[in-house]
């Protein structure tokens, strides 16, 4: 690569002017800051790039952690450059500089030490200065790199996390480097261009790749992306992250955040029967192989085929919700019958299934009689299996497809995650920054974090991990619980899918002394009190809050389900029971839950105060 310089930074001016910075490590922190400076559009005016506040901050939380390598004891070289130029100032100019850069410094070393930020340059710049190589002596760097056999990955990160990193900082470099070169183009400086005509002729990514060789270790990233570029692996080597991307975009579709944690797998689910293996970094790489297996399988459904229909593109969608559902097992014939738009009672749609014992290979559409129990539709007959027979074989056929794979399995009517694919999708949620916690995760959660999560996962997830987690904590667990439900989301349209997880609580394992406790909480009183009557023990009515009661009346009201005369025939007799009646209820509720009784009593024609 011929040699690439950025010229008019004022380098040797400063060099010159400040000594002390003319050791390797230093002269390399002066390099990198007067040329990202300069290339950021910094005045030049005054022989050296001028520093604002504004490319102060960005240079040290954003361009330094994406482009340079610094040894641990280096780090204080970067901003010490940059206070050396705000030194040049007078008056405020230089103390909003060297504000900047004192309230920027920690977050600037943390910055660098952040294995988030590696690149596959930092990375390697790192790994060959901890092993004694010079990263002056290009020819090292080269001796280096070819006594690697595999890419060598920092604890906690993946391949494809190092490989996005690498591929978003080659953009933003290649858009600073453009700007630049357009930018003196347009508005020549009187100090004269940063990138000559002749640099920019080898190419945006030749200039580029020789500053970070500056930047990082000599010859580096020639190296990585010559003789040696399986140590460095490119988009091209990771076809999972298509896969990886659709279940993003489910995960968004769902909840909104990537930051919102899907439950953890069933236990069985979450089983690897695998034999453990040596290290980490295989299994993750064993992980990544089974992941391309996974995407490739799902990437040829996608083709139009007779025997999968319409249903080839939802295979993404399929092994989502197989994981949202903590990979307990699903029905063919009612995931069969949500595609087609059968109503499904909403309280079996995410209801696990028994997975019968392996038998004819072949699928069938189940009596219809076991349709009407897994769909809620008591008058199911046969007619109704004959509709959905086709489509269920369709899908069937999907899933048939994806259990080649080993990943996933189809037993009868149910399937479901291979313990092994609850890993794998597990691990393409996780490459993609989805929350996907284990068991032990949850277990570790406060109970405000439980509850928060819990209330948009299916009722049965919801109900096992909530089980597990007062398990684990004892007794007092149940007042950390109640006292969670009722505070998490309160007063907002979540409150009332929180409330709904006090109906999957197993309120017989409930001390007697919590129960007591919550009757005053003005969300789960009532329904303690309800427990304690059933458990023989006695109740004062004006304990409970009449925000609570109303609470409980509300929520046992059927909401968008049932005809509108049964569903206002429910609330007339509530409101007869209630003191004061339907004007004192309407006005209890609304003051208790405004969101939850306008969408329940809206439809009713029932007016809110």
């Amino acid at each position: 690569m011929a040699e690439i310089v950025l010229t008019n930074t004022g380098l040797d001016a400063f060099l010159e002017a400040n000594p002390e910075f003319r050791g390797p490590g230093a002269a390399r922190a002066v390099d990198a800051v007067l040329g990202l400076l300069a290339l950021r559009g910094a005045d030049r005016a005054a022989g050296v790039p001028e520093p604002t506040p504004e490319l102060t901050k960005r240079l040290l939380l954003e361009d330094l952690p994406a482009f340079v390598c610094a040894a641990p004891e280096e780090l204080a070289l970067y901003p010490a450059v940059l206070r050396a130029l705000a030194g040049r100032f007078d008056g405020e100019r230089r103390t909003r500089v060297e504000g900047v850069i004192g309230e920027a410094a920690g977050d600037f070393e943390r910055a660098m030490r952040d294995p988030g930020n590696l690149t596959w340059p930092r990375w390697y710049a790192q790994l060959l200065r901890a092993d004694g190589t010079d990263p002056e002596d290009a020819e090292a760097v080269r001796t280096w790199l070819g006594g690697l056999e595999a890419p060598p990955l920092p604890d906690g990160v993946r391949g494809a996390d190092l490989m996005g990193r690498t591929a978003l900082a080659d953009v933003l470099l290649a858009e600073v480097l453009t700007r630049a070169y357009v930018r003196d183009a347009e508005r020549p400086p009187a100090a004269g261009p940063v990138l000559s005509d002749h640099d920019v002729a080898q190419g945006i990514g030749a200039v580029a790749a020789a500053l970070l060789d500056r930047w990082t270790a000599a010859g580096l990233v020639e190296g990585l992306a010559g003789d040696y570029a399986h140590l460095a692996p490119g988009p091209d080597d990771f076809p999972h992250l298509a896969l990886a991307d659709a279940l993003l975009d489910e995960h968004l579709d769902y909840y909104g955040e990537p930051s919102v944690p899907l439950p953890p797998p069933q236990p069985e689910a979450a089983q690897d029967h695998d034999p453990p293996q040596p290290r980490q970094q295989e299994r993750e790489q064993d992980l990544e192989r089974e992941a391309d297996l996974l995407a490739a399988a799902v990437d040829a459904l996608a083709e139009a085929d007779p025997d999968t229909g319409a249903y080839g593109g939802e295979a993404a969608h399929l092994l989502y919700t197989l994981y949202q559902r903590g990979c307990s097992a699903e029905s063919v014939a009612r995931r069969a019958a949500e595609f087609e738009d059968w109503t499904v009672d909403p309280a079996l749609e995410d209801a696990p299934v028994r997975v019968p014992p392996p038998a004819s290979p072949a699928y069938t559409t189940p009596t219809a009689g076991e349709l009407a129990r897994l769909l809620g539709a008591p008058g199911t007959n046969d007619t109704d299996r004959a509709r959905i027979d086709r489509p269920a074989h369709a899908l069937a056929a999907v899933v048939d497809r994806l259990a080649a794979t080993g990943l996933v399995f189809r037993s009868g009517d149910a399937f479901g995650l291979t313990p092994h694919g609850a890993a794998v999708v597990r691990y393409l949620l996780a490459v993609r920054g989805v929350a996907v916690p284990d068991g032990a995760e949850t277990r570790a959660w406060d109970a405000p974090t439980l509850v928060a999560a819990a209330q948009g996962w299916p009722p049965a997830v919801a109900a096992r991990v909530l089980a597990d987690w007062l398990r684990g904590h004892g007794d007092a667990a149940w007042t950390a619980l109640l006292g969670a439900v009722g505070s998490v989301h309160a007063g907002t349209a979540d409150a009332a899918a929180t409330r709904a997880l006090l109906g999957v609580l197993d309120w017989s394992g409930a001390p007697v002394a919590a129960l007591r406790e919550a009757l005053t909480d003005p969300v789960t009183g009532a329904r303690a009190a309800e427990e304690l009557r059933a458990r023989g023990e006695t109740v004062d009515p004006e304990a409970v809050p009449r925000a609570a009661r109303a609470l409980h009346v509300l929520d046992q009201l059927p909401g968008k389900r049932g005809p509108l005369e049964s569903r206002r025939a429910a609330f007339d007799a509530a409101a007869a029971a209630w003191p004061g009646g339907s004007a004192a209820l309407v006005r209890a509720m609304t003051d208790a839950d405004p969101h939850e009784t306008a969408r329940v009593l809206g439809p009713l024609g029932i007016s809110l105060p």
